[in-house]
């Protein structure tokens, strides 16, 4: 099975969008170009870690200056956004709900927009998380359902503005443990990590099956082929240790999908362009550490031209 084929499986997508005053909010709308940003939590502390590409961080022609504190890294001013508390729970939220996968985070004309992925048959429960949120008219100013335009689309659209990289890893199949993801994995199925938060502990995988499987693993709802299961249940102790080591460096990641082939497990990971290196070599300290062998097998950037392989 390709990931072509799995494409438009969520088959739903949501848009929220939440207003926002920040200068960084500021210099989107005057310049007209869209941050990535994604959602973290270190400690006690709620942000948003913001990409300003440099050649975009003046207003004019002076250069803005934060309120926020700055880093830099490769050709981008990276922001650090406090975030309201119950902009960060509804958000938080979201993992709650089955099948939800790919938030991404973009500032975009002066307005925080929030997308993500889902099944339609998690409508219902979808419903329910929102309508939990006492604040929900006042943090959120639009929101949108639609039939999703599928991954690979949406992966096009980030590529444009913020380049992409895609890698992939070889590691040993044996290393899965768990029963249920093990005969998903026999049977051929692609997984997909579908954490909420970069570091959120719950985290989940979604396997995408096929019709009329005989499996332990209860599917979603009734009537679908897809199923979700921890991270834990999967049985694979490396690729958390990993998941967290990308962490606490800081490494984001947009998608990650696992499917075995032959004796081995293949982890194709999509990421910002200029985090590959740092993302290959921690990939091969942790997985050293770990007396765990490991194979790169592709590293490139996004072009259409990888989906006939992946």
């Amino acid at each position: 099975m390709l990931l072509t084929e799995i494409d438009k499986r969520l088959d739903t997508e949501c848009k929220i969008v939440f207003g926002k005053d920040d200068r960084v909010f500021a210099l989107s709308k005057v310049t007209g170009y869209p941050f990535q940003a994604f959602l973290e939590s270190k400690g006690n502390e709620r942000v948003l870690s913001v990409y300003v590409p440099k050649e975009n961080s003046e207003s004019g022609t002076s250069p803005v200056k934060f309120l926020t504190s700055t880093t830099e890294n490769e050709g981008y001013i990276i922001a650090n956004v406090p975030i309201e508390d119950s902009i960060y729970e509804l958000l938080t939220s979201l993992d709650e709900v089955e099948s939800t996968s790919s938030l991404d985070i973009t500032v975009e004309k002066g307005r925080l927009t929030v997308r993500f992925r889902f099944h339609h048959t998690a409508l219902s429960h979808l419903s329910r998380v929102f309508s939990k949120s006492s604040n929900l008219n006042h943090v959120v100013t639009e929101m949108y359902i639609q039939p999703s335009i599928g991954f690979i689309t949406r992966l096009e659209i980030k590529n444009k503005k913020f380049p992409l990289c895609v890698l992939e890893y070889s590691i040993p199949y044996s290393l899965i443990k768990g029963k249920v993801a093990k005969s998903l994995f026999d049977k051929g199925a692609i997984a997909e990590s579908t954490a909420i938060l970069s570091n959120f502990d719950n985290r989940k995988t979604i396997f995408y099956g096929e019709r009329n499987w005989k499996t332990e693993a209860k599917p979603i709802s009734k009537d679908t082929d897809l199923y979700e299961i921890s991270m834990e249940a999967m049985g694979a102790e490396i690729l958390t240790i990993l998941t967290n080591a990308f962490n606490s460096v800081g490494l984001k990641r947009f998608n990650v999908f696992f499917k075995k082939d032959g004796n081995n497990l293949k982890i194709i990971v999509f990421i910002q362009k200029y985090d590959a290196m740092r993302h290959i070599s921690e990939s091969f300290t942790y997985y050293t550490r770990a007396n765990v062998p490991v194979d790169l097998i592709l590293s490139r950037d996004y072009s259409d031209e990888i989906w006939g392989t992946l």
